[in-house]
């Protein structure tokens, strides 16, 4: 292998560990969706405001669009923009029938000059503008009880999030926990629920029968960054939320740091017209996303410079294009989505930061760009793959051709399932950019050759002819 294939290979290895995680927690992630909303967010392409995490929502849970400064055309000829917002409306009317769908646009903002959003040039007045637009023109199709609208900050530095609703009521973070002197995630919650030993089974077995004040020590707290605790806890702390707001039993409650947990409760039941099932899912949200943004600027404060700034800058190492990135860490690549209404403008963005980032740590290879096309079922014929992954695949590559076409650059093409996120490379046409050694499609890709049997054995083999080496790599080097 060269050294493009040697990063692919590592890369892939680090998404099967993460997915074999998914694939074991499954249960307790549909737990959690069981009592939230169904969630779509629009945010920039910039790799330091990537996923779910800063929410405290399981990756797979929420339906991301992300173009450059996320600019979108709200035209209603844009199909993948509303379709993506469709689906969402769909799945809530079908399974949580009772909530609406909840759409968050964000813009995102530094408190360092210079590392603001570079598709506004860091002017936030027109960040915030481009936000606005959108949940204007969304709030103009949906009704409140089919989808409840939100406008929202993140700031890349901290990963504190705002909320701004419809009324105008404003949750920020990062004032709030300012507000109450917290200073450490573990002063969030009570003191009671840190001391003892969370008594249902499954979780404490989950998080290896340790106490929540446990999982808050160390460098790195697990609370946080080991993958099966941080799922775990997501998925108590929704269902004891959820619990305390539905019974009303503030007073008695041993969960949240009772001030707090009075105040963001009396904030958010202010707010005019949000639908009340919303409100034990976004007081869950808010509360988590104070501790986690305390955790990161907790996390800064122990790096080196150079850590710190790498953290803080865009680091992004390759350009994802696509769908199902949500397992790749903050500021690992510049996230493309359709959707915008002309994508080559995105991809266009991405390539002038990572043509930035390379002039500041060169590569041994040249810009990698991972084209990925995510389906959210079982392929069961020619046709389907077809129809779902070739052609698609197809279409976004000749997008590349056009922005890419003097650059010498390493494709990687995969496919993947909604609730899987693992990536399984795949070759659709003849394309010297395309150069990884594995094609799980070889010998069955035609109407004569398909069968959804041979595409699972293949599925299965590639993920366990890596397994045992990627957990040698991540926990003997």
């Amino acid at each position: 292998m060269g050294p493009a294939d040697e990063y692919i290979d590592q890369y892939l290895k680090e998404n099967i560990i993460e997915s074999e995680t998914i694939q074991r927690m499954r249960h307790v992630i549909h737990e959690f969706s069981s009592r939230t909303p169904k969630v779509i967010v629009t945010k920039c392409i910039d790799g330091r405001v990537h996923g779910s995490k800063l929410k405290g929502y399981p990756v797979t849970t929420i339906r991301f669009g992300r173009t450059d400064g996320n600019i979108v055309s709200t035209s209603q000829n844009n199909f993948w923009y509303w379709n993506r917002i469709d689906k969402a409306v769909n799945d809530a009317q079908c399974n949580t029938p009772n909530m609406p769908a909840l759409f968050i646009a964000y813009m995102h903002r530094s408190d360092i000059p210079g590392l603001g959003c570079a598709a506004h040039g860091g002017d936030e007045v027109a960040a915030a503008k481009a936000v606005r637009d959108q949940v204007t023109a969304v709030r103009k199709v949906f009704p409140r009880d089919k989808l409840y609208v939100i406008e929202g900050i993140t700031n890349t530095d901290s990963m504190a999030e705002t909320l701004i609703f419809e009324d105008g009521t404003i949750l920020d973070s990062l004032q709030i926990g300012n507000d109450f002197g917290l200073t450490d995630p573990s002063q969030v919650f009570h003191s009671a629920f840190l001391k003892y030993q969370i008594k249902d089974p499954a979780i404490s077995k989950n998080i290896g029968f340790r106490t929540p004040e446990q999982l808050f020590t160390g460098k790195t707290f697990d609370f946080y960054d080991e993958f099966q605790t941080s799922l775990s806890m997501k998925s108590f702390l929704i269902r004891e939320i959820s619990a305390i707001v539905s019974s009303g039993e503030f007073d008695t409650q041993k969960l949240i740091q009772p001030d707090l947990l009075s105040a963001l409760y009396h904030k958010l039941s202010s707010v005019k017209d949000l639908p009340k099932a919303l409100l034990p899912s976004l007081l869950y949200q808010t509360i988590w996303n104070i501790a986690y943004s305390m955790y990161q600027k907790r996390k800064l404060s122990l790096m080196n410079p150079d850590d710190r700034w790498k953290l803080l800058d865009h680091a992004e190492e390759i350009i994802c294009y696509g769908d199902g990135f949500e397992l790749l860490q903050r500021n690992k690549a510049v996230l493309v989505k359709t959707g915008r209404g002309d994508d080559t403008d995105a991809l266009l963005v991405a390539k002038k930061v990572l043509s930035r980032n390379r002039q500041h740590e060169a590569k041994p290879y040249p810009i990698i760009i991972h084209l990925n096309v995510e389906n959210s079922c079982e392929l069961r014929s020619w046709a389907d793959f077809n129809e779902n992954i070739s052609s698609r695949m197809n279409t976004m590559l000749r997008n590349l051709d056009t922005v890419f076409e003097k650059e010498e650059v390493v494709i990687l093409t995969t496919f993947s399932y909604l609730d899987q996120k693992r990536f399984y490379p795949i070759r659709t046409k003849e394309d010297p950019r395309i150069s990884y050694p594995v094609n799980i499609m070889t010998d069955i890709n035609g109407e004569d050759l398909f069968s959804t049997i041979g595409l699972r054995a293949r599925e299965a083999f590639y993920a366990a002819e890596r397994i045992p080496s990627a957990y040698e790599a991540r926990y003997f080097d």
